[in-house]
């Protein structure tokens, strides 16, 4: 950051319009189109302290958007000058205290002119909460911006799912504000209410919505807990998420009998994907990434050890002699390093891609093995994780073990999962208790 001394050299050697009463640079071009921002210091009458004295306090406003920084400088009214932005009629003995309070309120002028300087020179496209990010030595609050960093982080964290929905969220929302940055405190009620309508003018149903403003929300949360969004902005306190209930994704016990004895001695494919599926479920439901990336060195006396993809927690289980028996059907379990599953190409440059073409193509094969037992819901890996909460759910198992089960963070997540009983099932409780 350059002194004040130094900027004030460098704005008259290149001939820059100086205002030296309120030290306002003013560039002809720009203040012509009205689209440079603007400075100036605010005196807070409507906040006064016991003392009597008033908050001073640094505003910027640029495209209608203003934000204020507070300086730490308190005055009486008839000591503030509002013209020139500074301190006036102080006694005596004060003269140096006030004359280096001016000095603070003049520097901090000149950082905020000097960061909007070099934003106009640079030509790029800036937000008010950028000046007021890098005024505080942060990096920049755009929405765009952050969730670019976000995404980067998450591939950094090899956390490549998350990356891939906060990837797809920004495509859309890009498209929604055409190209055009913009900053969290922009993202207001009304915001969301516009950006809804969009989303249904693409024929997305409620749940996509939700999925979408879920995702927001998340990137929303996390500038929050970055320090890079402010609280008092957030504007899901007043707009609330609908979703509907999807169809009904777990199993019966009988169902699952029924794939597991499947006989498939002519359908390769579909006795693959159908060992992937039971050997999920015998692992309390493991996710499908989970099961892909797992290596021999995972299993150690009869137990599996591994750190889900989704949480980076770290979780063990037992290894029952149905989910051993699927192991040993594809693993010699000889080298530490190889995957446990021929899911993942070990030669493939980008593991995740590879992961993803083997993901569809093993719920494709579910596809037809659903049509191979006339199931009425759709087959895929997911279904796996769902029967397996489900049937331990009305098997007794307490939502709390079960929670652990999955990995979950809260029994909230879980309740998710458990939500849906059938009709029959909550009809035959009525049944229990009717008089």
């Amino acid at each position: 950051m350059l002194c004040v001394t130094s900027l004030f050299s460098l704005l008259k050697k290149d001939n820059v319009p100086l205002c030296i009463k309120c030290y306002t640079y003013v560039t002809p071009s720009a203040n012509l189109l009205g689209i440079m921002a603007s400075v100036k210091f605010i005196f807070r009458k409507d906040k006064i302290s016991n003392d009597g004295t008033s908050p001073i306090h640094l505003q910027i406003i640029h495209k209608r958007s203003r934000r204020v920084i507070a300086t730490g400088i308190s005055a009486f009214l008839n000591n503030w000058d509002d013209k020139n932005g500074q301190l006036i009629n102080f006694q005596k003995k004060e003269k140096y205290i006030v004359t280096k309070k001016n000095f603070l309120l003049k520097k901090l002028f000149m950082q905020a002119e000097e960061v909007i300087i070099d934003f106009e020179t640079s030509g790029e496209a800036y937000t008010v909460d950028d000046v007021i990010a890098k005024l505080k030595g942060v990096e920049s609050t755009s929405f765009i911006n952050f969730t670019e960093k976000t995404i980067k982080e998450l591939l950094d964290q090899k956390k490549n799912g998350n990356a891939r929905v906060y990837r797809c969220h920004l495509n859309i929302v890009k498209k929604f504000v055409k190209e055009q940055e913009f900053s969290f405190d922009q993202i207001t009620y009304k915001w969301l209410k516009s950006f809804e309508t969009y989303l249904i003018s693409r024929d997305n149903s409620i749940n996509s919505i939700s999925f979408q403003m879920r995702t927001l929300r998340a990137i929303y949360n996390r500038a929050i807990k970055e320090k890079l969004a402010k609280k008092d902005s957030y504007p899901f306190d007043d707009y609330k998420i609908q979703s509907v209930k999807t169809q009904k994704r777990a199993l019966k016990k009988e169902d699952i009998i029924v794939i597991r004895d499947l006989v498939l001695d002519d359908k390769i494919a579909v006795e693959r994907a159908r060992d992937l599926f039971m050997f999920s479920f015998y692992c309390m439901g493991m996710s499908f990434i989970d099961v892909a990336y797992m290596k021999v060195e995972d299993i150690r006396d009869g137990r599996l050890y591994y750190s889900r993809k989704k949480t980076s927690q770290q979780y063990n289980c037992e290894l029952l002699p149905p989910a051993l028996e699927i192991i040993k059907k594809y693993s010699d379990l000889k080298n530490p390093k190889e995957y446990v599953f021929p899911i993942i190409d070990p030669n493939h440059p980008d593991p995740h891609k590879s992961y993803l073409s083997q993901m569809q193509k093993t719920n494709h094969k579910l596809r037809d093995l659903a049509n191979l037992i006339e199931l009425n819901i759709p087959l895929t890996s997911y279904v796996a994780r769902h029967s397996w909460a489900t049937i331990a759910k009305r098997s007794g198992v307490p939502t709390a073990v079960i929670s652990e089960g999955l990995g979950h963070t809260t029994e909230k997540t879980t309740q998710i999962y458990l939500d849906s009983f059938e009709n029959e099932v909550l009809d035959a409780a009525n049944r229990l208790i009717t008089l």
